[in-house]
């Protein structure tokens, strides 16, 4: 291996015009959404940790198990309006809205995202609307109840701002919950080759934080802390080993669809990932917060 320095720009915490970062956090979604579905699996495609709670838990139950989770911490009820960031092709956005009668918008900065959403959307016949835009551009005048992520903030560099805009876009009383890998120590920020090629996938968008900072960021944006959840990572163990086994059992059909280069290099990612995992390097938690007026002196209902 070589021992050559990491080059400056493929470091963590990269800052790019607004375009430069839409393009480049697009760059990891542009397959073919085939390619996508056949590792992801389950009825919704969730690209990010499930939870597995029994043994016997099916991949589509154990999506919505953490979507439920999620739905809990936004406390969704019929009429409620929620903004999901980072849509993915539209399962979990549109999964909600079907199980808890709300409404929503999803944005993504991937066209195809976009497009597999919106047919998504129309297949179940939920009211979920999904727009091509980098979270800095989205504007809203209707107000929501809730906006959530999933694994998604960490491609933001100007977090603090992301959370400062989204402060805007809630409701007095609002909840945000953003579910979120973090760093258990700054030691582990320094960069390493192994870490390269992760950072490589996602075009170099990664800016990994520490639980701390996260929460200062959003206290700082306006929002009061209403609980944290740290999910067991046992949950992420068996989520990249159903995704490397699909990866390996559909090898000829995906290679076919995107190409062995893209194959092996998602392969070698999900690897990478499962021994970080294995290590005592990151936490995976569930921030959620409220927005509340600064000029009341007490909290708003929730």
């Amino acid at each position: 291996m070589s021992n050559a320095p990491i080059p400056s720009e493929h470091q963590l915490y990269q800052n790019y015009s607004i375009e430069e970062d839409a393009q480049r956090s697009a760059y990891h979604y542009e397959q073919d959404p085939r390619f996508y579905y056949a590792f992801t699996g389950g009825e919704w495609n969730v690209y990010s940790c499930i939870l597995w709670p029994e043994e016997s838990t099916t991949p589509t139950e154990a999506q919505a198990a953490k979507l439920d989770l999620m739905a809990r911490e936004m406390k969704l009820e019929p009429g409620k309006r929620i903004l999901d960031v980072g849509c993915g092709w539209g399962g979990p956005l549109v999964y909600l809205c079907q199980k808890y009668g709300v409404t929503g918008v999803g944005i993504t900065v991937s066209a195809k995202q976009r497009d597999e959403a919106e047919a998504r959307a129309k297949k179940y016949g939920v009211d979920a609307q999904f727009q091509l835009t980098h979270w800095e551009n989205f504007s809203d005048e209707k107000g929501f109840d809730a906006v959530y992520s999933d694994e998604v903030i960490v491609h933001f560099h100007y977090l603090e701002k992301f959370f400062a805009h989204t402060w805007n876009l809630l409701k007095f009383g609002g909840r945000s919950v953003h579910k979120e890998l973090h760093y258990t120590h700054s030691k582990h920020t320094i960069y390493e080759r192994t870490g390269e090629h992760v950072q490589s996938v996602f075009a170099f968008t990664g800016n990994y934080r520490l639980l701390g900072e996260e929460l200062l960021m959003l206290n700082n944006a306006g929002f009061e802390m209403v609980n944290a959840i740290q999910i067991p990572m046992e949950n992420y163990h068996r989520t990249v080993e159903y995704w490397l086994n699909n990866l390996f059992d559909n090898r000829d059909e995906l290679i076919e669809l995107v190409g062995e280069k893209v194959w092996r290099d998602f392969r070698k990612y999900f690897k990478i990932v499962r021994r970080t995992f294995s290590t005592n390097a990151m936490t995976l938690d569930v921030v959620v917060s409220q927005k509340i007026d600064p000029k009341r002196s007490e909290n708003p209902e929730v």
